[in-house]
């Protein structure tokens, strides 16, 4: 006999059939069992929104109602526990919507034994304990499918997307009737992507690939990709993760940018210091042999090693001052004039080249932090180079302000000639440059300014298509 007794609850308005069915429960004398008659439908609700039985046995019949629509009604009060529907001889049609709807088992009346009852009660129990510990998995999993940072997405074999998280929503930017049945290929850049997830449907396991995701607004995102082939019941599917590892890039190539600037300014500072001293006495001597000299005409050559003398010396001042950015000073200031004043002093450039400006701040002023003559530098470094690196006639400059999670954006796009992968990977780099004239200062600049503002900047290009910087500032 089990220690634990079954709770079990019949619905029947039949005294009659109450009691031989209370017999055969009896005779089952290795169980322990706490009957309770429920006689009407009214009262057979009022027990299933308690939920304090095991098991639940409806009759068919009962009255102008009929067990069909009481096992609906328990399925709506999210009633989990097994449900064996009586029925008479030869309802095998009720007894099959039964099943469909959810009830665990159904038993003729007039064929009902022990031996038969306790079949059913076995089945019943047993395959409502596990379908309650699938139920519970698949909430546990479910739940963390969700809350997962990381874009969590399951497709065909062809790449259309059948089921993702949130995650996925927020790092692609696509709404989720738009998402779903999406081509997850179509989203990912690159000539490889394809023969990459033919290995995948091939049965080779993807760990870690890292892969551009282009994201509804035409924004590059850097990713892990991870995806595996499963198979249930026959259908093969992919599963897969997709990590964003855009920031940590950034700040990772930030923070060799900065490596770089620190150590090219440790030199420029000693080449200055060892040029200078050799320069100031070439520029006295050629003052001393001017003095000496009574001849018009050889006096020319003098002039022409001081007038060197002083160009080079500005030039040495001018590296200095790029490598020694001058201190800031941060005070709460309107955003949008900032970039206001930067596209007034570009105005001439603008205006010589026919470029077209689309201004699309954010409705709500965007007080920031901030050093105004300082960044409006820095945006105009940017600006000068959009606009060198766009046709005449045909240029179209958008500058766009957005708050994103916790951040300000500043984006200043253009439709210009774009920059290679290659000089990507350099554009920071103090003295690089990819201008037939031009030392190649500015983004280093803007780079060491934006920082110093504790904000980071991102590129995105496509040769041919334009540049996109984006400078992100948190609040």
């Amino acid at each position: 006999m089990l220690d634990k007794s079954i709770n079990v609850l019949l619905v029947d308005d039949d005294e009659d059939d109450f009691l031989l069915t209370s017999a055969c429960f009896n005779d089952l004398d290795k169980w322990n069992f706490s009957l309770t008659w429920c006689p009407t439908y009214q009262e057979a609700l009022k027990n299933l929104k308690t939920c304090k039985h095991d098991l639940y046995i409806f009759d068919f019949l009962l009255g102008e109602r009929n067990g069909i629509d009481l096992l609906s009604e328990a399925l709506e009060n999210q009633c989990e526990e097994p449900i064996i529907l009586l029925t008479g001889k030869g309802d095998e049609k009720v007894a099959v919507e039964a099943l469909r709807l959810g009830a665990a088992d159904y038993l003729v009346k007039s064929e009902l034994e022990p031996q038969i009852l306790e079949r059913s009660i076995r089945y019943a129990l047993e395959r409502t304990n596990v379908l309650k510990a699938l139920r519970q998995s698949e909430r546990r999993y479910r739940r963390v499918f969700e809350e997962s940072k990381d874009m969590l997405f399951i497709s065909d074999l062809n790449g259309r997307i059948l089921d993702f998280n949130q995650a996925a929503v927020q790092l692609t930017g696509f709404e989720t009737p738009e998402l779903l049945n999406n081509s997850l290929l179509e989203m990912l850049e690159g000539q490889e992507i394809k023969a990459f997830w033919n290995e995948v449907k091939d049965g080779n396991d993807l760990h870690d690939r890292e892969v551009r995701l282009l994201t509804k607004g035409g924004e590059k995102k850097y990713c892990l990709m991870t995806a595996s082939v499963e198979v249930d019941f026959d259908t093969r599917y992919i599963q897969g993760r997709l990590h964003d590892i855009t920031s940590r890039k950034q700040s990772e190539r930030e923070r060799l940018f900065s490596e770089k600037l620190a150590v090219t300014s440790r030199l420029i500072r000693m080449l200055a210091h060892e040029v200078r001293n050799p320069l100031t006495n070439v520029n006295l001597s050629a003052e001393q042999l001017e003095s000496e000299l009574e001849n018009e005409d050889q006096k020319f050559y003098t002039q022409i090693i001081k007038r060197n003398c002083t160009r080079i010396n500005d030039l040495i001042t001018q590296l200095l001052q790029s490598a020694r950015p001058s201190e800031i000073t941060l005070e709460p200031k309107d955003l949008h004039q900032v970039l206001d004043d930067a596209l007034s002093a570009a105005y001439d450039r603008l205006q010589l080249k026919k470029i077209q400006v689309a201004k699309e701040y954010d409705s709500a002023d965007l007080t920031l932090a901030l050093d105004s003559t300082s960044l409006q530098i820095a945006l105009l470094n940017i600006i000068n180079n959009a606009i060198e690196a766009m046709e005449e006639g045909r240029g179209v400059l958008k500058v766009t302000t957005r708050r994103y999670d916790q951040d300000i954006q500043v984006l200043i796009a253009d439709n210009g000639s774009g920059i290679s992968e290659e000089n990507m990977r350099k554009i920071f780099e103090p003295y690089f440059t990819g201008k037939k004239t031009g030392m190649g200062i500015g983004l280093a600049t803007t780079l060491s300014i934006v920082e110093s503002h504790r904000g980071r900047i991102d590129v995105q290009s496509e040769e041919g298509v334009g540049t996109v910087f984006t400078l992100s500032f948190s609040l």
